[in-house]
This record gives structure tokens, C-alpha cells and sequence, in this order.
């Protein structure tokens, strides 16, 4: 009989090569291993070509990647958004290929928790185009298994947010470099939004009033009454602030109270109420129109006063007149005893020239003021005043001395406005003498 030729297997081969039962049974080991990770890719590829059909036309990232994070499939979507068809990468790193530098590391981790666990929560990650564009992707992951519950990739689906993200950043741009306070607070009034704008006006950080209550930002009585405002508007719905331009007071850190201009709206994003409200400081503002008010006003005196002056200097320039030549007629006069006569009629004179310049100044009030500004001696100023008004003192019974110090320097002012303001502000009329009684 003719020798019958036996099999070669894979054992036979390797006790031929010389090889302990200790490197066979380990290199046998290594090809079980092998044929099942081929087993488990091409399970994964058999996966994902059946639901090709589905996501071939999804407006979101499709992508499978095996358990070491190499790309197995992904979608016409990311194609076109990133300019790798799949036949270019396929089989590559992803991390490497699509990540940025320096978020790798960071994305590798949030890869291997997704293979660790069923479902991940959603993240937000870089990725980037051939071109070399960056574009922001929302993911959300899921762990795929096979029949017997081993992990055999990660499917993850991501959506484009570059525009939402740059929307995002442009918004919050513009509410940090408004000139107005915004601010938000959640249903419970408690502060949630505070920019820069706001921290100027009120004087408070951010970090102070994040999460305080807004009536730190209020005077009395609205501070304990605002949350009775929330609870009111949320029970009846009806609207006092919301959608009004109002002006209210506000408190400042240092405890000021100024007006303010209140804009207050209702934001409703995911279930979540809160409420916005626009603040403008119209300090300035009312300041401002206070000052116009005030000028109309004087206006309004100049001309009445204008009126009086011409009503009143007209007999006022003729009793001038007749003091000045009574005044004559008693300098002519020989007579000592009409001495006192004379000084009296003098002061007279004197008194109607100032009641004229007074008139004058109330012409002044209906226009711009001019000062008439030289060096004036102070004592000269102040004892014309006294020589003016003591004969009234002394007619009630008070003495009058003057006593100034003799150093006294000149000053720069004009003499008939000082003069005035001396007459107005230091004198006052004489008492009345005491009746006479039983004391």
C-alpha cells in the first residue's frame, strides 16, 4: 500500500519551524485575535453600508469609527464640508486627520469614554477642512455592539454650529460694547446676565450680582415690592413693564439714586422663562433738560422784569431829579442847621442811583451778564455801604463802627455788583423801637 499523505495544519507547520507549545499556543492566540478584529470590522463595514441609504442624504455629520478611531465610513455631508472624499481617508486616523493640534488629545479622551460607554453627552469640538478651515460640530455619540455586547466602533452625528457659534460671539460682542446696561434674571428675579455696560452704571462686578436678587439694583419702594411685580404678571399675564419704555428710579452700589430708562422683555428659550431688561442711565439727560427748563425760566423773568424796569424807572428817574436839585438848594443854603437836612438828601440820592442800577440788572436777566471787573479797594466799598445805611440804624437806635484792618488789599471784582451783593446779604432793616410799657 502506498503511503497516504496526511494534512498539514497550521500546528504541524509550526512544530516543523522549531517552535515551543508555549510560542505556538501564543502566536495561535495572536491569530484568533486577528480573524475576530477582521470579523468585527467587517461587521462594523456591513453596518454601516446598511444605513448608507438612510444617512446618504441627512444635512448632519454621519460618521462610524472602529474602536482604535480610525474612520470606517462617513456621509456625502462631511465630504462636501470638509473636501475628503471617503476613499482618501478611509482606514485613517481621525484624531489626526480632522482634529486640530491642539484639541487632539482633549478629543481622543471624549472618544474613549464613547467607546466605554453606551452614550455620551453631547460636545462641541473642532474639526478641519483641507483647506485648512476650521468649522465648529455639535456630536452626539453612541457606542456601537455587536450580537454579543462587545464594542465594535462609535457612531457619532454631528451638526455644522459655526454660523450659530459666530452668531453667538457676535452677540455677546455686541451686548459687552452697548453703552446700555442689559441685564436678565430668572423667574425668581435673581440676576443670570450683567454686562459691561451694567457694571459701569451700577458700580457692581458681575460676580457680585450673579445670581443676587435685581432688587439690589432698586430703591425703595420697588425693591420689596418687585417680587410681587414677577408673581403678578405670571398669574394674571398682564403686562405693567414688559414691552414699555418706562422712567424709573435705580440704586447705584454707592447707594445714589438716578433716573433711569427701563425697557424690560419676556425671553421663552427650552421651557426656561426669563426676563431681559435694557437700562440707560438719562442722568445726564434729565440734568441737561433741568439746566433748558431753568433758562426758560430766567427768560421768562428777564422779560417780566424788563416790563417792571421800564414801568418803574420812568417816575424812578424823576424823583432822582428832584433829589438832586433839592440837594443843590440846600448847598446854597447858609444855614448850619440844615447840615443834617443835606446829608439826608445826599443818601436820598444816593439810594434812588442804586434802586436804578437794580432796575438795570433786572434788564440784565433778558440778557447775557457782562462784569465790569477792576482792582477795587474792600474798606472804601464797604464804607461807602456803611456811610449809605447808617442813618436808617441810627433812626431805630443802633450804633454803628466800622472797623477795618488797614492791610487790606484791593480785589478784583466789579464795584456796583459788589456793592449790591453788600447791601443785600450783610444789612437787614432796623427793629422798630420798643413801645414804651410798665417795666
Amino acid at each position: 500500500m502506498g503511503d497516504r499523505t496526511q494534512p498539514v495544519t497550521q500546528h504541524s507547520l509550526m512544530q516543523e519551524m522549531g517552535l515551543s507549545d508555549q510560542e505556538i499556543a501564543r502566536r495561535k492566540e495572536f491569530l484568533e485575535f486577528r480573524d475576530e478584529d477582521a470579523e468585527r470590522l467587517r461587521g462594523l463595514h456591513e453596518l454601516a453600508g446598511q444605513c448608507a441609504d438612510v444617512v446618504i442624504t441627512a444635512q448632519a455629520i454621519v460618521l462610524v469609527l472602529d474602536p482604535e478611531g480610525r474612520i470606517v465610513r462617513f456621509n456625502p455631508y462631511l465630504e462636501e464640508m470638509a473636501g475628503y472624499r471617503l476613499e482618501e481617508v478611509q482606514g485613517k486616523d481621525w484624531f489626526t486627520t480632522f482634529v486640530p493640534q491642539r484639541d487632539q488629545s482633549h478629543t481622543r479622551e471624549l472618544f474613549w469614554e464613547a467607546v466605554q460607554a453606551l452614550q455620551t453627552p453631547s460636545v462641541a469640538t473642532a474639526i478641519v477642512s483641507k483647506d485648512g478651515h476650521e468649522r465648529q460640530i455639535q456630536w452626539s455619540s453612541k457606542t456601537l455592539q455587536d450580537a454579543n455586547g462587545n464594542a465594535i466602533g462609535v457612531l457619532s452625528i454631528g451638526q455644522d454650529i459655526t454660523e450659530r457659534e459666530r452668531a453667538q460671539a457676535w452677540l455677546r460682542s455686541l451686548i459687552d460694547t452697548t453703552q446700555d446696561a442689559v441685564l436678565t434674571i430668572d423667574r425668581q428675579g435673581r440676576v443670570v446676565l450683567f454686562n459691561s455696560a451694567a457694571e459701569r452704571i451700577f458700580g457692581y462686578t458681575q460676580a457680585e450680582v450673579q445670581g443676587q436678587k435685581v432688587n439690589v439694583l432698586m430703591p425703595e419702594p420697588y425693591a420689596n415690592e418687585h417680587g410681587g411685580y414677577i408673581a403678578r404678571y405670571e398669574q394674571t399675564g398682564e403686562r405693567r413693564a414688559i414691552g414699555h419704555i418706562r422712567t424709573v428710579a435705580a440704586r447705584r452700589k454707592n447707594g445714589e439714586v438716578f433716573p433711569i430708562e427701563l425697557s424690560v422683555t419676556e425671553v421663552k428659550a427650552d421651557g426656561e422663562v426669563r426676563y431681559g431688561a435694557f437700562i440707560r442711565d438719562i442722568s445726564e439727560k434729565v440734568r441737561l433738560q433741568e439746566q433748558l427748563l431753568e433758562r426758560e425760566r430766567l427768560a421768562a423773568i428777564g422779560t417780566t422784569a424788563a416790563k417792571f424796569a421800564h414801568e418803574v424807572g420812568n417816575p424812578l428817574n424823576g424823583m432822582y431829579m428832584a433829589t438832586q436839585l433839592l440837594e443843590r438848594h440846600l448847598v446854597r443854603q447858609s444855614n448850619p442847621a440844615d447840615e443834617r437836612l443835606t446829608t439826608i438828601v445826599r443818601n436820598l440820592t444816593g439810594e434812588i442811583k442804586r434802586l436804578n442800577l437794580l432796575l438795570e440788572e433786572f434788564r440784565s436777566l433778558a440778557r447775557r451778564q457782562q462784569l465790569n471787573l477792576r482792582s477795587v479797594p474792600l474798606a472804601l466799598v464797604v464804607t461807602d455801604v456803611l456811610n449809605a445805611e447808617t442813618p436808617h440804624y441810627t433812626a431805630g437806635g443802633i450804633r454803628v463802627e466800622q472797623v477795618l484792618p488797614p492791610d487790606l488789599p484791593p480785589i478784583a471784582a466789579d464795584h456796583e455788583k459788589l456793592k449790591q451783593v453788600l447791601i443785600s446779604s450783610s444789612l437787614s432793616p432796623p427793629p422798630s423801637p420798643r413801645a414804651p410799657g410798665w417795666g
